[in-house]
């Protein structure tokens, strides 16, 4: 019988297609900011957080210029992005399975909160989510620990009790610095061998497949 109380749930490439949402505000950003536009930046460096991906896919550290191309970014995100998002298949009923089984499931992302919040609010997720933590709740993002480590802390839950559930070597970085377990997802921005070889434990091709994981 598993012991697993919490489920950590990455949001964008895990548990949301965002993935055009995103190339779709990087694109438009660069060509408000004249900048060039390379997406294979983008596919790379998934996960990481929205500043850290901007620097690269324009090559700028100015910490000053890189806020206001992230200002940018996010007012995109919130006029056109946020509403391209759809969860991946099977996503809300897997979950709705497990909450009613006692299971707690939290956000934990490099996304902010205020983005999260309105995407699982239009699409029907927010009544079993028992937190979100982003990257606005925390000092340091994915792959640092914070943001699972404030997750669990929230649900009054022991490492051994939860389980980082994401798609990218971040999301297990950010997992096993917390001490908890990880589990990865084959059809986000890395492979099943990079999720494992970072530490993940199981590594599932549906998100239908974390139900057997989650109960044991």
């Amino acid at each position: 019988m598993s012991n697993i109380k919490l489920v950590m749930l990455d949001f964008d490439g895990t548990i949301a297609n965002s993935f055009e949402s995103i190339i779709h505000c990087a694109d438009k950003m660069c060509q408000n900011a004249g900048l060039p536009f390379d997406r294979k930046i983008i596919d790379q460096n998934m996960g990481c957080t929205t500043e850290n991906c901007i620097s690269l896919l324009t090559g700028i550290t100015d910490p000053e210029y890189i806020k206001r191309l992230t200002d940018l970014y996010n007012s995109i995100y919130r006029e056109e992005g946020l509403d391209m998002i759809k969860l991946f298949d099977g996503v809300l009923d897997t979950v709705k399975r497990l909450h009613a089984q006692g299971i707690k499931f939290s956000i934990t992302s490099n996304n902010i909160v205020p983005a999260i919040s309105y995407v699982v609010n239009r699409l029907g997720l927010m009544p079993y989510l028992d937190n979100i933590v982003g990257i606005d709740c925390v000092e340091r993002g994915k792959p640092e620990a914070d943001i699972a480590i404030e997750s669990m802390r929230r649900a009054g839950v022991s490492p051994e009790e939860a389980v980082a559930v994401g798609d990218s070597t971040f999301d297990m970085m950010m997992g096993r610095g917390a001490g908890c377990h990880c589990c990865g997802v084959s059809y986000g921005c890395d492979t099943p061998k990079d999720l494992v070889d970072n530490g993940a434990e199981w590594v599932i091709d549906s998100f239908c497949e974390l139900e057997k994981i989650v109960l044991g």
